[in-house]
């Protein structure tokens, strides 16, 4: 579960060198971030929608 963290995603989208060493490769670490932050902006809109008469 460690490797598709947003911490270890957002270091792999950084990365330049040692590549084969990093747990997700840059482009899989700009997905796992993307599916971080859709998943978060979708609970909270759900969550506004729900609270918010």
């Amino acid at each position: 579960m460690w490797q598709i963290s947003p911490m270890n995603a957002g270091l792999a989208v950084q990365a330049t060198t040692h590549l084969s060493s990093l747990p997700l490769s840059p482009w899989a670490g700009l997905s796992v971030l993307a599916a971080w932050a859709t998943a978060a902006l979708l609970g909270g809109g759900l969550l506004l929608r729900a609270r918010d008469a």
